[in-house]
């Protein structure tokens, strides 16, 4: 016999039951004897039957698939949401599709209409629009759940998993201020568009507020998240006549480009200027010297996005929540404190 396009019926001939018994036994249900069963198993490896389960699930009006749609794979923060994302939902029998917009708000309406059309369960969304008119008429309109994270949008029958960046970024400024006694400090920051960049630019803020420094408009910097952009951001702060004692980089991404240029000076770091991040990964504390941050939240943002998503899927009925993830300073060399 060939091993192809094989049915139920080819199945229930060869063990010898109907087809409706071959069915009970692939859904697991009551009332099938193990012997049954076991001629079924039996059969299944013979003949290397592999069950449609995508028309089984549509036939159950479910696909047990979640659609993850993110701005940037490649981006240290992203990939590690995705990660505990991901292991979650296999962890509770669910298939990921995972949708890229490469930072490009036309094609994030696109990806997240392909998602519907995969008839996906629910969706995770990492947001950059603007528009929020189009994401919010397909949240309406195709009745499936939605749990943003990172980036707060008016939209409204959503659960929003997001960083407390405002709160975040004051203790890491407050840090440079109150231990160390800098008052020039810089900021490069993310796009003030979107909810991300700009509470981390209103943390820095308002630490110099609270401390009355004065703020320089000329030491903020808008870098985008990118690295190309920090460097020669980094470069105009270096070369200013009133130079900055410190640098707060908005994420890691950015810090790389900052390092790379201050890699071509004579500065050292932290003597001649302190450098302070947002993000905390694994190289992060490899630098040389290891960079002073914020603890990571990225497992627990994706894994209380997923349970959330989860949640709405099996059909509880709560009010719709915004959680902001608070963490701890990571206080390392960079910053001028003399650890051993």
């Amino acid at each position: 016999m060939k091993y192809k396009n094989l049915t139920l019926r080819d199945v229930a001939k060869s063990a010898g039951v109907s087809v409706s018994t071959v069915s009970r036994v692939l859904n697991k249900e009551k009332f099938t004897s193990d012997d049954v069963k076991t001629r079924v198993n039996n059969a299944i490896k013979k003949l290397k039957y592999t069950p449609d389960l995508n028309a089984r699930n549509l036939r159950l009006g479910k696909t047990n698939v979640i659609g993850i749609v993110i701005p940037n794979i490649s981006d240290y923060f992203f990939s590690r949401v995705v990660y505990a994302i991901t292991k979650f939902f296999r962890e509770n029998g669910k298939d990921i599709i995972l949708f890229n917009t490469s930072n490009e708000e036309e094609l994030e309406e696109k990806e997240i209409r392909l998602a519907l059309s995969k008839r996906v369960e629910g969706i995770i969304l990492a947001t950059i629009s603007k528009n929020v008119s189009p994401i919010s008429t397909l949240i309406n309109n195709f009745g499936i759940p939605f749990v943003i994270i990172d980036n707060k949008i008016k939209v409204k029958n959503v659960d929003f998993v997001l960083s407390d960046d405002e709160n975040r970024a004051n203790k890491l400024i407050s840090h440079l201020i109150n231990v160390h006694n800098l008052k020039k400090i810089a900021c490069i920051s993310g796009p003030l568009d979107e909810s991300s960049g700009f509470n981390k630019l209103s943390g820095y803020k308002i630490a110099l507020e609270n401390n009355n420094i004065s703020i320089n408009e000329e030491y903020i910097k808008i870098a985008n998240w990118k690295k190309d952009l920090a460097y020669a951001c980094t470069k105009e702060l270096i070369n200013m006549n009133n130079r900055p004692e410190a640098i707060y980089c908005a994420n890691s991404n950015m810090l790389i480009g900052c390092l790379r240029y201050l890699n071509t000076t004579k500065i050292k770091i932290p003597e001649d200027l302190a450098i302070v991040t947002f993000d905390d990964y694994d190289f992060i504390s490899a630098m040389n010297p290891p960079i002073t941050s914020l603890k990571s939240i990225v497992n627990e943002m994706g894994i209380l996005s997923a349970k959330l998503l989860l949640d709405r899927i099996n059909g509880k009925k709560e009010d719709y929540k915004e959680i902001k993830l608070d963490s701890d300073l990571m206080i390392r060399r960079s910053c001028g404190c003399n650890l051993q």
